[in-house]
């Protein structure tokens, strides 16, 4: 695959018509004519792993991501006005990228907010900072006993430090007050638009709450999405059941998926391990182990639904393939289900071959490498394990589908192209692990044809070709030929969904 030069003649959705055309790229449709001269084309580009709301929620709330101290970051949430029922609501914030690396306390938000509740995710999503304020409300105190697969962190006095590890976050969680229908709408919108700017034409939205799905339809029926949006439910305390939830099909959303997590995030130690963390007597955490994944996972199968599960330390990706590999066995998951592990970040290689024997999708994250290496090379330390292991996989067979988990990282696609062919640190000018990186034409499919591979739409998606939709995304730069250093100052043009242009730059 290489990005095109060429006239392209869209009808009804779909391409009718591809010329070549060394000048650039010209697109004619029912809206008319659109000229980009020396600009390339190629297929719209996938996010095949995201949050979708919950980017849609940060843009249209409080971001803390990328701050570099405790400092900074409460003076911004000083100065936030954007409450969610009483509650001042946020996420982004990362204690690896200040001077001091230990974690936050109650006491640190107490000083600025001693009577509102304050709940901030750390940029991972899997580890919470709450002031006293929050602990009373939900009643926790030093007696609270950690819940199975979370972590309530204590301080010397054995009181709760006002950090939430993984499941005990939603100790906390379930006294937010919900959204609104309309700020749901407006969340979805907000983020569809952002991706749309990015080059992206379709997104596998992860953990999706099933209260959101009717908003979801209700925008794909009125044609206000910019975006194709597949949809992974949240499965891990049957939600799905519990709403309802059956799978379903349409144009630009689809109800696709479940999704379930077998262990936590790498930068709260929750990723399960095999041996323990270099920094930390611990082994990570198991929050789903494989006799209970093959259960509910052939619940839904029988349903109809693809599975996707969050897998990062080689403890859980081994869990995971189990009981895969006992889905496959046992013929419960056909050769027709899709059987999808999201992260891959830290596999043995026996796991990756297991993978491409039994047709296990592979969903990593490029961009976590670059901006965890530092984080990770402490945590990790020397295992044979092998981290973020892109070349990995496709020299076992696999085709990874591209991803970036927005909002943890950018929702930029370039920038995760990048990421998988230099494999640059950020702030560091020399590749970590550079036995890992692909190439540009790998890079690209693994955003495109590779992407849609993962959700078995690849026999109308993933290239431009006659009668495939005319989802396209136009380039100022061919990513495939051009130095790699310049593949993050491309800028995108135009961006494509059903033959219709949803951005164009001014």
């Amino acid at each position: 695959m290489n990005p095109i030069q060429a006239i392209i003649t869209i009808e009804r959705g779909r391409i009718v018509g591809i010329e070549p055309y060394p000048n650039g790229v010209i697109i004619i449709s029912e809206q008319g004519r659109h000229e980009y001269p020396g600009a390339y084309a190629v297929p719209g580009l996938v996010d095949a792993h995201c949050h979708l709301h919950v980017l849609g929620e940060l843009l249209n709330g409080l971001m803390l991501y990328s701050l570099s101290s405790k400092e900074e970051i409460l003076n911004i949430c000083k100065n936030h006005s954007t409450l969610r029922g009483d509650w001042l609501y946020g996420m982004g914030w990362n204690q690896e990228l200040w001077t001091d690396k230990s974690y936050p306390t109650a006491q640190d938000l107490d000083e600025v907010f001693p009577n509102i509740p304050v709940y901030l995710r750390r940029a991972d999503g899997h580890s919470a900072w709450v002031n006293t304020k929050g602990m009373q409300i939900a009643g926790i105190d030093a007696r609270t006993p950690d819940p199975d697969g979370g972590t309530i962190l204590k301080d010397e006095h054995g009181n709760p430090s006002g950090i939430f590890i993984d499941n005990a976050m939603d100790l906390i969680s379930m006294y937010i007050p919900a959204l609104t229908q309309e700020q749901i709408r407006e969340n979805i919108i907000t983020a569809s638009k952002a991706c749309s700017a990015f080059g992206i034409t379709e997104v596998h939205d992860m953990d999706v709450n099933p209260e959101y799905l009717p908003v979801f339809l209700e925008l794909a029926e009125s044609g206000a999405l910019p975006i194709r949006i597949q949809s992974y439910v949240k499965a891990q305390n049957d939600e799905w059941i519990e709403h309802g939830c059956l799978p379903a099909v349409g144009e630009f959303m689809r109800i696709a998926g479940l999704k379930f997590f077998a262990d936590g995030a790498l930068g709260s130690r929750g990723a399960a391990m095999i041996e323990p963390y270099a920094d930390a007597d611990h082994h990570g955490l198991i929050l789903m182990d494989e006799n209970t994944l093959f259960e509910k996972a052939k619940l839904g199968i029988d349903a109809g639904f693809s599975i996707a599960t969050h897998a990062i330390g080689d403890k859980a990706n081994q869990l995971v393939m189990n009981a895969y590999q006992q889905l496959r066995m046992e013929g419960i998951a056909d050769d027709h289900t899709i059987l999808r592990i999201e992260h891959n970040q830290i596999m043995k290689e026996i796991d990756i071959e297991r993978m491409h024997h039994f047709d296990i999708k592979s969903i990593p994250q490029s961009i976590h490498c670059i901006s965890d290496a530092n984080m990770a090379k402490v945590r990790l330390g020397n295992r044979n394990s092998i981290a973020y292991p892109w070349r990995s996989l496709i020299d076992h067979g696999l085709k990874p589908a591209g991803s970036s988990d927005f909002p943890i990282e950018s929702a930029n696609p370039l920038l995760g192209i990048d990421a998988y062919c230099r494999r640059i640190p950020m702030q560091e000018k020399e590749a970590w692990m550079p036995e890992e990186i692909i190439t540009q034409k790998e890079a690209l499919l693994s955003y495109t044809a590779w992407a849609h591979e993962a959700s078995g739409l690849e026999y109308r998606r993933g290239a431009l070709a006659i009668k495939f939709d005319a989802d396209i995304t136009i380039l100022d730069t061919d990513i495939v030929s051009c130095p790699v250093d310049a593949i993050k100052k491309t800028n995108v043009l135009a961006t494509y969904s059903a033959g219709i242009r949803r951005f164009h730059a001014e």
